[in-house]
């Protein structure tokens, strides 16, 4: 099987997209496949020290975000979109990394970080998933909606469909509510229908949700991944996430071939 890239997105800080990564990652781990997460970054943020990064049995690494091209003042706004949006260097420099440290036929999970040409057509179009994190809030709701009415509507443009998934982060007792608000959302901005053919429910996957203790420990630096129960959480989203991924471009083909 030839290397798997899997990219955790969105374009508000704060939508658990580190946290989710590393759940995914874990779980691929978990799978007997070589897997590595890699935290994108942007010049100009301090780097920190993630406990995320020195608790994860899975290698770690960070990679920056290059610089945007130097493009004459004179370019019109689309021309300019267009070569951001073709931009491939962030994973050119990607896959270098990922081959040396797990090889061709391994798995990469990037957090990329809030940087508006982070999840661009380029990136999207040497992904095998994209992964869009959505917690209980209704604006953290929305915030996800936008990003994958955005990431779709990209891939429309480019002809490039890509498994996009909302990953929903929440306790039991709230997911009735969180699914019934992105339904909602999700079709008062596609009524048409043509960013998403099928039902929502098709586009979520569940994402553990880590208690306040479990998150405490995990801050501390304790090693919150030896806990059974949160393996098989983990390696249960890994495996849903690649269902939900297969049954997206199977909708998606079977929208197609009914135009």
């Amino acid at each position: 099987m030839a290397m798997q890239t899997y990219l955790v997105a969105g374009f508000n800080g704060g939508a658990g997209r580190s946290l989710t990564a590393a759940l995914l990652a874990y779980g691929l781990h978990l799978q007997d496949r070589p897997t590595i997460l890699v935290r994108q970054t942007c010049s100009g943020l301090l780097s920190t020290i993630d406990p995320l990064e020195t608790t994860l049995p899975v290698p770690c690494c960070e990679l920056t975000l290059p610089a945007p091209y130097a493009l004459p003042s004179d370019l019109t706004a689309g021309l300019t979109t267009m070569i951001h949006g073709a931009d491939a260097r962030f994973m050119t420099a990607l896959q270098q990394m990922a081959v040396a440290e797990v090889g061709n036929e391994g798995n990469v999970v990037v957090d990329l970080c809030c940087n508006e040409r982070a999840l661009n057509a380029a990136t999207m179009r040497d992904a095998s998933m994209i992964l869009l994190p959505a917690r209980a809030s209704v604006f953290e709701v929305d915030w996800a909606v936008r990003s994958f009415a955005r990431a779709r509507d990209i891939q429309r443009y480019r002809d490039a469909a890509v498994p996009t998934l909302l990953a929903t982060i929440v306790p039991d007792s709230g997911r009735t509510r969180q699914m019934h608000m992105l339904g909602r959302m999700l079709r008062d901005s596609d009524p048409d229908r043509e960013l998403l053919p099928g039902e929502p429910s098709e586009v979520v996957v569940e994402v553990p949700f880590l208690d306040e203790a479990t998150l405490t420990a995990l801050l501390d630096e304790r090693p919150i991944w030896q806990d059974p129960l949160l393996s098989a959480q983990c390696r249960a989203f890994a495996t849903a996430a690649a269902v939900r991924a297969d049954a997206f471009m199977t909708m998606l083909a079977e929208d197609d071939g009914d135009l």
